[in-house]
């Protein structure tokens, strides 16, 4: 994947809700800051392809709500039919996007237990990194990057590095090392991992930056370092592919981008 990352042109996948009205709302904000432009996407049943009016209705509802900014992108509008877990990601990688970016509804946790709605299809369907907004929307001028040591590890910090840069955002950056078993407590906590250890060299050396390390279940540390700083947005990388299935049952990334309180980043690994 292409980790020289710029922000020129950013795609707001919208369903005319008022979470797609957020998304829409930052990938504005986020084009101006960078100097990029947006492509608002509406994604349609296939029995309304013969609707004439469809992108012009698309314009006008995003316009009727649209805050004031110093310096506005350029905006254009387009409408794809099918299901949007598919067509979303399709037309990001077609324009040539360098983000995606979707409004997260507000979601009861009976229902965080189960996958299958649009965020978790586009997130294991998405070539492109992907900005998934809560309805309450975010200042993102603070990411907290989980990070491991492997190189696709170093893809999500070199992609979340060059997007904080174009979004004028600020990092923390957080690993998590599994528990030993009967490894007491207090030990576990003093003590890093080699590859931890190797890992905040590389940080410290070149971002001059201190590496977080946690030890436990890395959903949980890394929602209970959510807690304690408050970012703006998590980023996490993202395995492509997969079954729908039960949140339980699937990876850390597919957990967190349901569970984090806050916006959620993924890049495609």
């Amino acid at each position: 994947m292409e980790t020289n990352v710029h922000l020129r042109h950013v795609v707001a996948a919208t369903d005319e809700s008022e979470a797609g009205r957020q998304a829409v709302r930052s990938a504005r904000t986020l084009a101006a800051r960078a100097g990029g432009r947006v492509t608002v996407l509406r994604v349609l049943p296939l029995d309304d392809r013969e609707d004439p009016l469809a992108v012009e209705h698309l314009r006008r509802w995003v316009e009727s709500d649209l805050p004031p900014l110093d310096s506005s992108p350029p905006m254009a509008y387009a409408v794809a039919y099918g299901l949007p877990g598919i067509e979303i990601p399709r037309f990001a990688e077609q324009v040539h996007a360098d983000l995606l970016v979707l409004g997260r509804p507000p979601r009861t946790r009976a229902a965080r237990l189960l996958l299958g709605d649009t965020a978790d299809a586009v997130a294991r369907r998405s070539r492109v990194p992907c900005l998934f907004i809560c309805p309450r929307g975010s200042a993102i001028r603070d990411f907290l990057v989980a990070v491991e040591g492997s190189e696709r590890g170093m893809v999500v910090l070199r992609v979340a590095r060059a997007l904080a840069r174009e979004a004028h955002a600020e990092l923390r950056l957080i690993t998590v090392d599994p528990p030993y078993d009967g490894e007491p407590e207090h030990l576990a906590v003093a003590t890093p991992s080699a590859r931890s250890e190797r890992l905040g060299s590389h940080v410290r050396e070149t971002l001059g930056q201190e590496l977080e390390v946690r030890r436990g279940e890395a959903a949980q540390e890394i929602l209970g370092a959510m807690s304690e700083h408050l970012p703006d947005v998590l980023v996490l990388g993202c395995h492509r592919g997969g079954p729908a299935g039960v949140i339980e049952a699937g990876s850390v990334a597919r957990r967190l981008i349901h569970a984090a309180p806050c916006a959620v980043l993924t890049v495609p690994l």
